[in-house]
């Protein structure tokens, strides 16, 4: 019953990593039937439990209230002030850590990460009190990874406890993920079955025959493909850092994962390029409205070509249907206006209405999401799909197996970017960390969204 046991310390404990989360799930897996359904319900609780412990984040907080005591006083008693602001803030802790408390257990002592804040914080302290900067509190060189060359990447990370983090452009991905049916797989495939023909019933005069009838079921099959990343970090980039390099870069390629879902489910070609997946404007059984003869451009997205796509979508998958398409084919729609019946074409209302309040922006009430990863202004020609109109639950599967994963190396070779050479881990004084995840997606009733597509071009 070790496994129920160690159930039991976590759940006690308050919190469990992704890592910790994967493992009980794969152990779970592995044990006797009944200890599986004794289990099951803690596992679930254990799912359910944040990924860090709350108790945290509090010796940062404290750093940063002792800190600005510390600088909001008087300078001719910011000497005396200091060691007696760092004292009062390890011995607030100090009984934590004796009674083994969340993070200050045996193995949270010998925590590189937890003594290098704690070395941070005096050398940071003692640097403003002498007016000097110390290794700890000024720039340090560090060798990130290495460009499609192979050549090394050299960058300074401003080590400034003020201002640790790095400023990047966040991109918003994962509309598949929000929007499609997503299910969890425990093998690599799914076979899911659909109404390829309903019953068909008859009017039948007294004394007549009935007629038979069959409901006929279709088959698909929802691959789950791998998508991977492996980055390289020096031992600076780990250790001598006051960023949290590995986390932000898991942000990073979380937003990476999504943003490849995305591109392969709604404009996939079927090549290796996008998983071997078809995207839904690539699906051809998905409806189809096509803008008028020559209009051959995004730009001619018409009013009239909007609601022909609510017409062409069946009535079953209308009561949650939206309309989706990139930010900058928005633009187009916010600029189309209603007949107005006196004065002419386009000059009555605007068809886009703003959100307002709880209520989003909309096309005649059907809510407008944006994807990122659809056709966009510059990407404008004839014969094209470019906006989506529809129910995409009832159109797709999503499926995944786990969540993402993460593991961390610090011996062995990794192939750099250029695929011309290996990095050499123990060599070059690295760590690797590996993230992969398993998704795939099915268009499961394809007639449930409608996709809008430009003219052909003239012969």
């Amino acid at each position: 019953m070790k496994f129920i046991k160690k159930l039991k310390e976590i759940l006690e404990r308050g919190y469990a990593s992704a890592e910790e989360k994967q493992a009980i799930k794969k152990e779970l897996e592995e044990q006797e039937q009944d200890v599986q359904d004794v289990a099951k319900e803690d596992v679930e609780k254990v799912d359910e439990l944040p990924e860090e412990n709350p108790e945290d984040g509090e010796v940062e907080q404290e750093v940063e209230k002792a800190m600005k005591k510390v600088f909001d006083g008087e300078k001719s008693s910011l000497k005396k002030d200091v060691l007696a602001e760092v004292q009062k803030l390890l011995d607030a802790h100090k009984e934590k850590m004796a009674k083994k408390v969340g993070v200050y257990s045996t193995e949270a002592k010998k925590d590189a990460e937890r003594q290098l804040m704690n070395k941070y914080l005096r050398e940071g302290l003692l640097s403003v009190v002498n007016g000097a900067e110390t290794k700890e509190f000024g720039k340090v060189k560090a060798e990130m990874t290495t460009d499609s060359t192979g050549t090394p990447y050299s960058g300074y990370i401003t080590h400034d406890y003020l201002d640790a983090e790095i400023r990047h452009l966040m991109t918003q991905y994962g509309v598949a993920a929000r929007e499609m049916t997503t299910v969890s797989f425990m093998n690599n495939s799914y076979k899911a079955n659909n109404l390829a023909t309903d019953v068909t019933v008859y009017w039948v005069d007294e004394g007549g025959s009935i007629k038979s009838t069959q409901a006929v079921l279709g088959q698909g099959t929802l691959d789950l493909k791998k998508l991977a990343a492996i980055v390289t970090l020096t031992r600076e980039l780990l250790q001598e850092q006051e960023i949290d390099f590995v986390s932000f870069l898991g942000e990073r390629v979380a937003e990476g994962f999504a943003q490849a879902e995305d591109e392969a489910f709604f404009i996939g070609d079927g090549t290796s390029t996008y998983g071997s997946f078809t995207g839904l404007l690539e699906n051809g059984s998905v409806n189809e409205v096509t803008l008028a003869s020559g209009d051959t451009a995004f730009s001619n997205i018409s009013v009239e070509k909007l609601r022909a796509m609510q017409d062409a979508t069946p009535q079953g998958a209308l009561a949650n249907a939206k309309y989706y398409m990139h930010r900058s084919i928005l633009t187009y729609v916010r600029n189309l206006r209603e007949d107005a019946i006196s004065a002419g074409d386009g000059a009555g209302a605007f068809i886009w209405k703003a959100a307002q309040g709880t209520e989003p922006a909309n096309i005649d009430g059907y809510p407008i999401v944006l994807v990122e990863a659809m056709p966009s202004s510059s990407d404008s020609a004839a014969d094209t799909s470019f906006v989506l109109f529809g129910d995409l639950r009832k159109a797709c599967l999503r499926g995944v197996r786990g969540g993402i994963v993460a593991d961390r190396f610090n011996a062995g070779a990794v192939r750099n970017i250029a695929d011309s050479a290996d990095i050499n881990l123990i060599t070059t004084d690295r760590e690797a960390v590996r993230w992969i995840t398993q998704v795939g997606y099915l268009a499961i009733i394809p007639s449930a969204v409608t996709k809008l597509t430009t003219a052909a071009a003239s012969a």
